[in-house]
């Protein structure tokens, strides 16, 4: 059994429905709860205070702004509840270890979230009160802003004053969230490509920048580098065969975005072999990178055509028309 793990997402002030949630999450990553009983929780958690709120909101004729504002009269929010779920979801992950069991439940919770019967609860949007579909998960309504809210989690914890070249707790942190990260593409929850350290975003993009031997600023420059190695690692790590899928197929996420061609994937392998290697990264970026290098062989060999549904076809990924 992992070893367990503190989320530390409690704050002064939750409600009774935040702890609900929050200790959800909690028994969910220390192997207590199952992924279903889990989303059957939450989701009945997020159903009833809908269900109060909607009687609050409605049992005086006009409920004023005061009101509203310091929740006397309560409004029904189902869209405030999925977004505090993502957010304790990332957050969540960046405390669990990138190998850690909990990484994995927290991906199956989102997956059995998506297979939940779909129903409506009550919703107040833009002073109106009408119904909003739960758990109605997929790319066209970007999983239901979970994708938007994993990168606003990525650019407020590791960019900025929270530097991962700077803070060793942040570089932590950005490798466990890149691990769930790929491990949701590698599952077919979700597509967050964009957020991976192996694109243009990451300083890993960039070959060896002034880490020769004879540079007198070779330390520091692997010290910039290596936490980008160790985050990009993980996507190799744990969804080598969906990437090397993509760059086979060279495929392009979104217009605009990086294509993943056999360039980039040979370019981020030899990236891998060179760090695993070079004894001024530390023992733990070596073994990352010799794991990654490892894997991107293992997905070389993978037999893709025996797949049921290709990574191409769950995200619906666009490739170039082939003669």
């Amino acid at each position: 059994m992992s070893a367990p793990v503190v989320l530390d997402l409690l704050e002064p002030g939750d409600s009774a429905a935040d702890v609900k949630i929050i200790t959800t999450l909690q028994g969910l990553v220390d192997g207590l709860l199952e992924p279903r009983a889990a989303a059957e929780t939450i989701d009945a958690e997020i159903v009833r205070d809908c269900q109060e709120a909607y009687v609050s909101y409605t049992s005086v004729p006009s409920p004023s702004p005061e009101q509203l504002e310091n929740k006397t009269i309560r409004a029904p929010q189902p869209a405030g509840w999925i977004k505090f779920l993502w957010d304790c979801v990332g957050k969540a992950a960046m405390k669990v270890p990138a190998n850690h069991a909990g990484q994995d439940r927290l991906v199956s919770l989102l997956y059995e979230l998506q297979q939940l019967p779909k129903h409506r609860v009550p919703w107040l949007a833009a002073g109106n009160l009408i119904e909003k579909e739960l758990w109605s998960l997929n790319a066209k309504n970007g999983y239901e802003g979970l994708n938007q809210w994993l990168w606003e989690l990525d650019q407020g914890h590791f960019t900025g004053g929270r530097q991962v070249e700077q803070d060793p707790a942040a570089a932590l942190e950005y490798v466990n969230y890149s691990a769930f990260l790929a491990r949701l593409l590698a599952k077919g929850v979700a597509e967050v490509t964009r957020l991976s350290a192996l694109t243009l975003r990451s300083p890993f993009h960039r070959s060896f920048p002034s880490l020769a031997k004879t540079d007198i600023d070779s330390a520091e420059a692997v010290r910039h580098y290596e936490p980008y190695a160790c985050a990009a690692a993980q996507w190799m790590i744990f969804a080598a065969e969906a990437l090397c899928e993509m760059c086979n197929e060279g495929v392009l996420v979104a217009i605009g975005e990086q294509r993943w061609t056999q360039g980039l994937w040979d370019a981020r392998k030899t990236n891998f072999e060179y760090v695993a290697r070079d004894e001024r990264f530390s023992e733990q970026a070596r073994d990352y990178a010799a794991q990654a290098a490892e894997r991107m062989v293992q997905a070389e060999n993978h037999d893709f055509g025996k797949a049921e549904e290709s990574i191409i076809q769950k995200f619906g990924f666009i490739t170039p028309e082939k003669d």
